[in-house]
This record gives C-alpha cells, structure tokens and sequence, in this order.
C-alpha cells in the first residue's frame, strides 16, 4: 500500500493539467479586467475630446446675440456627442446622446485685473468672459463586471474651460 501511495505522489503526469485548471480562470478575469479598463478609458478620452471640440467651437460664437447663441449651443451638444454639426444616429460613445443633461453648456465670467505696469493680465477687457461644456456619462460594463452584477458604474464626468474669443 505504501508503495502505491509513493508511486502516486511521484508521479507527475498530469500536474500540467492540475496548474492550468487552477490558473486559467484567474487568467480569464485578468484579461477580461484589462479589457474592461481599455474600453472604459477610450470611452473617457472619446467624451473628454468631445466636450473639448464643443468648447472650442463655442469660443468663435456671438454669446451676446441670443438666436445664434441658442443655435450653437445645439451644434456644439451634437458636435460633443457625435463628431458632426449636423448630429445623426452615429456617437462617440454609445449612449452618450446631444441632450443638455449630458453635456451641459454655461458662461461664466473672469476678473482681469491690470498689474503693477499698468496692463491688464490678459489681452483684452476688464471681464474675461469663460466657456464651460461639461459631459457626463455613465459606463456600462460589457464584461466581467457583468457578470458580477455590477451594471452600473460611476458617471464619468468631464469639464472644459476655454476662453471666449468670438464677437460679443
């Protein structure tokens, strides 16, 4: 009987198979885990371009005149969340739609003092007028996370600041 049981314990056939079915599932989760990571970050930095593209576009915008205001700031939401002024069914992120409670659009005023020489900080009037686009969205994992029943995760949100150099 002992010498069955030492046979068996020194026997190595089939160890190679025992360590892969231990480490293939860790393995399986670590590189659904680095997926999930990739594609959330992309997602990130697709919104993050577009709230920055929308910023941009709104810098050139006469803010004083309210019909052409209004209009671009429907132009700025579909270019955030599309890539396009026109908009259409194609988006950045899926699910991230031109819709003011994703991307919100406001106008916020700076200071601009004049210094010890007796000129102002920065080019131009004594109020430096500011554009803020903020895009929020929420990921939704397709992976793992799923499965562990983590459907929803923590909005992702992203802010732009981009002085306003347009007429007005």
């Amino acid at each position: 009987m002992t010498r069955r049981l030492l046979r068996f314990v020194r026997n190595e056939e089939g160890s190679v198979l025992i360590e892969a079915t231990l480490l293939t599932p860790f393995l399986i989760v670590l590189v659904f885990g680095i997926l999930e990571f990739s594609l959330y970050f992309y997602q990130r930095h697709l919104i993050e371009t577009g709230v920055r593209d929308a910023a941009r576009y709104l810098t050139r915008v006469d803010k004083d005149d309210s019909t052409v205001w209004t209009s671009a700031q429907t132009t700025a939401r579909n270019l955030a969340a599309t890539g396009t002024y026109a908009g259409g069914s194609a988006r950045r992120v899926s699910g991230w739609n031109p819709d003011s409670s994703a991307i919100d659009i406001s106008l916020s005023s700076v200071d601009n003092p004049i210094d010890e020489a007796g000129y102002r900080i920065y080019r131009g009037e004594a109020t430096v007028t500011i554009v803020n686009v903020t895009g929020t969205f929420t990921y939704v994992p397709f992976g793992p996370l799923a499965l562990l029943g983590l459907s929803s995760m923590p909005t992702v949100s992203v802010v732009h600041h981009e002085r306003h150099i347009g007429p007005g």
